[in-house]
């Protein structure tokens, strides 16, 4: 059976080795997760870390109520997940089959399509439009008509931007199906989905800690929506996929938002200043509302990942002979590691 699955990245250690250099050389800009360090973390979990031979909670009402008491919302409208991952496949599990279809604007994260055809449905996609790549909102609305799950990313990735919420808001209306908003990157644009999950009660949305909150190795997520939503969702959720640690960890996480905000500021602010260094190589840099960069290399693009790689600097590179095979995907990370990249492309391009 040839089952569609996700291509992961190799490890820091793996690259080192094949490049010859010390693993601390590796500087991952490939993973869109953050250069903050977590030293808040070991005494998060002293206490949990002492009970770890029993299950956790199977409900996960505690981290239930953290999201509840961030957002605002009700617990009940409320399902954890280990990471967004999870939650994206447990959505293709809980509302599509063999004979429904899904729809989402490509290139996105391969991810929808990939859960999509696991769960033996049909997978519509409606390609981006232009040099910018923008939303073809006519395009989606069109095809989300008759299918059951649409898949958006907002902002999108790997491009960085956003439909208009006109758009996106028209899309939800134009649908019976089920609207995913992956909300991945929502800290960093300022959203806030709650007002219209209320509204919209085919409206899912799934938010991660790997990004903003900084926790991509404890693989915490989780979703709001209708309750008729959630409860789909939990039907199909394994018991204990989130960890003790872990739901100790979204918990603090959550009740401390400070830190997150604090990360989002300082990471922006970043951004900002390493896209027109980029812009000053000739490379043309897409606007982002994200924690990374995606920039038009040229036809050159797969040399300079690969020379970029050799120096300990992992990018992200895409298929060569897909849309993006001219583009480069760089998150945003610490003014050292820009310094090592703008002076490493200075050579290579």
């Amino acid at each position: 059976m040839n089952t569609p699955r996700y291509r992961g990245q190799p490890s820091a250690a793996e690259i080192a080795s094949s490049a010859g250099i010390p693993v601390g050389r590796v500087e991952r800009m490939d993973q869109n997760t953050s250069p903050m360090p977590t030293n808040w973390v070991p005494g998060a979990i002293a206490a949990v870390a002492t009970t770890l031979n029993d299950y956790p909670d199977a409900s996960y009402a505690e981290v239930r109520r953290a999201v509840g008491r961030n957002l605002g919302v009700d617990p009940a409208q409320v399902v954890p997940g280990a990471g967004g991952d999870e939650l994206i496949l447990l959505t293709a599990r809980a509302f599509l089959r063999a004979g429904t279809t899904a729809v989402a604007a490509e290139p996105t994260y391969p991810l929808y399509r990939i859960a999509t055809l696991q769960a033996g449905a049909s997978f519509v996609s409606a390609p981006l439009t232009g040099p910018d790549f923008d939303y073809p909102t006519n395009m989606v609305i069109d095809a989300a008509r008759d299918a059951e799950v649409v898949w958006l990313c907002v902002p999108a990735n790997p491009i960085g931007r956003r439909p208009t919420r006109d758009g996106l808001e028209a899309v939800i209306a134009a649908t019976d199906g089920v609207v995913v908003v992956d909300a991945a990157y929502a800290e960093f644009a300022g959203d806030r989905w709650v007002e219209a999950v209320e509204r919209f009660h085919n409206l899912l949305v799934i938010h991660t800690l790997s990004k903003a909150y900084g926790l991509g190795g404890a693989r915490v997520g989780y979703a709001i929506g209708h309750e008729d939503l959630i409860g789909a969702i939990d039907g199909v959720r394994p018991p204990g996929s989130l960890s003790s640690l872990s739901a100790e960890l979204a918990v603090v996480a959550l009740d401390h938002p400070n830190r997150m905000q604090d990360a989002v500021k300082i990471l922006t602010g970043r951004r900002s200043r390493l896209a027109p260094r980029l812009e000053a190589l000739g490379i043309r840099v897409l606007a982002s509302e994200t924690n990374f960069l995606m920039c038009e290399i040229g036809p050159t693009a797969h040399a300079v990942e690969s020379a970029l790689r050799r120096d300990g600097l992992v990018v992200r590179r895409f298929d060569a002979d897909g849309p993006l095979a001219h583009y480069l995907r760089i998150t945003v990370r610490s003014p050292d590691a820009h310094n090592r990249l703008i002076e490493a492309l200075e050579r290579s391009l």
